[in-house]
C-alpha cells in the first residue's frame, strides 16, 4: 500500500477511534432516569414490584452490553493501526488477497474482503439454521442409548420397590385393600 493511502487510512481509523471513544465517553456519563440503580435514594427496594427491578436491570446490562460493544471497535481499530505499522494492513486475512478501497473507507478496521466476509456470514447463518449443529457436545454423552443399555429396565424396578408419592386421590379415588 502506497505511503499517501497509508496516511488516509490511519486518519480514517484515527476519527473512527475518536468517535468511539466519544460513545464510551457519553455511555460513562449516561443516568438510566429517576430510578437509577446507581443512585439509590431508598434503603431497600423491598416495596418495589420485582418488573421494575428486572426493567432496571435489563437497562443497565444493556448499557454494559453496547459499551463493551464500542470497547471491541476501539481495540480492533488498534489492532488495525498496528498492521499498518507492520506493513499487513488492507490484506484480507483470510484469503491474503487486497481488500477493496471501497470497503476500507467504510469499515477501516475490516479484516476481510468482500467475498470472505460474505462466506463467513452464511457460515454463520447456516449454525443459526442448523439446529444439530448448535446443540451442546454434552448431549451426544447424555442421550447415548449404550451407556447402561443392560440395566436400564433393573433401575426402574429398584426405584418401583420404594414405591411413590401417589395417594388414593391420584389413583382415582379407589381405597386399597
Amino acid at each position: 500500500m502506497e505511503k499517501k493511502n497509508t496516511q488516509h487510512y490511519k486518519h480514517l481509523l484515527d476519527q473512527h477511534k475518536e468517535y468511539h471513544e466519544d460513545i464510551v465517553d457519553d455511555m460513562e456519563n449516561l443516568t438510566l432516569g429517576e430510578n437509577d440503580n446507581n443512585n439509590l435514594s431508598e434503603l431497600s427496594n423491598y416495596d418495589n414490584h420485582p418488573s421494575e427491578i428486572a426493567s432496571e436491570l435489563f437497562d443497565v446490562e444493556m448499557q454494559m452490553g453496547l459499551k463493551k460493544l464500542q470497547e471491541h471497535e476501539i481495540k480492533e481499530i488498534e489492532r488495525a493501526k498496528e498492521k499498518i505499522k507492520k506493513g499487513t494492513y488492507g490484506i484480507c486475512e483470510s484469503c491474503k488477497q487486497p481488500i477493496e478501497a471501497a470497503r476500507l473507507e467504510l469499515l477501516p478496521h475490516a479484516k476481510l474482503c468482500v467475498k470472505c466476509a460474505k462466506e463467513e456470514e452464511k457460515f454463520i447463518q447456516d449454525m443459526k439454521a442448523s439446529k444439530t449443529k448448535r446443540r451442546p457436545s454434552e448431549e451426544q454423552v447424555i442421550h447415548s442409548s449404550n451407556i447402561n443399555d443392560t440395566l436400564r429396565g433393573e433401575q426402574f424396578l429398584d426405584v418401583m420397590e420404594y414405591g411413590s408419592a401417589d395417594s388414593h386421590q391420584d389413583r382415582g379415588g379407589e381405597i386399597p385393600t
